[in-house]
């Protein structure tokens, strides 16, 4: 069987190839190369935010509340944060007040990055589909010529079984 790309067909695709990478670049890189730089305030987010957003930190702060709304109950009058623990619920509603913002900023980088990261993948997907395009089209006049050196072939032993056929006549 004849070779299904002759060396003009090679070369070609080789400079193809070799286009893409140049023009394409930015897509074959790591997506972490294409997320944004952090600022100061977006890192201290990003650390609070997986600071609270643990096991351990839920059970440390349930175990600070129960020791403190226990310690209160049971010293009832020497206690420095009586029933309805009005302190409790400033120190609570502190942390909530710093904690919401830093959970909101860290969610807004990783929506930037991972819209940056969607577009990228968006590309690929285009360039992938133009690709594959490419390709059917090459397989297709592949196929075209090799129907056609066939068909010229079958004329060919055609004519030579029929001039055959009619010398033995």
């Amino acid at each position: 069987m004849e070779k299904m790309m002759d060396s003009k067909d090679e070369e070609h695709l080789k400079t193809l190839r070799s286009k893409s990478q140049e023009t394409h670049a930015t897509l074959i890189a790591a997506p972490e190369d294409a997320e944004s730089e952090a600022t100061y305030g977006e890192v201290l987010a990003e650390k609070i935010t997986s600071a609270i957003a643990t096991w351990k930190f839920i059970i440390v702060q349930t175990s600070l509340i129960l020791a403190w709304t226990g310690y209160n109950i049971l010293i009832r009058k020497a206690a420095f944060d009586p029933y309805p623990f009005i302190l409790l619920n400033l120190f609570l509603s502190f942390q909530s007040a710093y904690t919401a913002p830093a959970i909101m900023m860290n969610q807004k980088r990783q929506a930037k990055n991972d819209q940056i990261r969607n577009e990228m993948e968006s590309d690929i997907n285009v360039k992938a589909d133009l690709e594959i395009t490419a390709l059917h089209d090459k397989v297709d006049n592949i196929t075209k010529k090799e129907i056609a050196d066939l068909k010229q072939r079958i004329e060919h032993l055609t004519s030579l079984l029929e001039n055959s056929a009619a010398s033995k006549n």
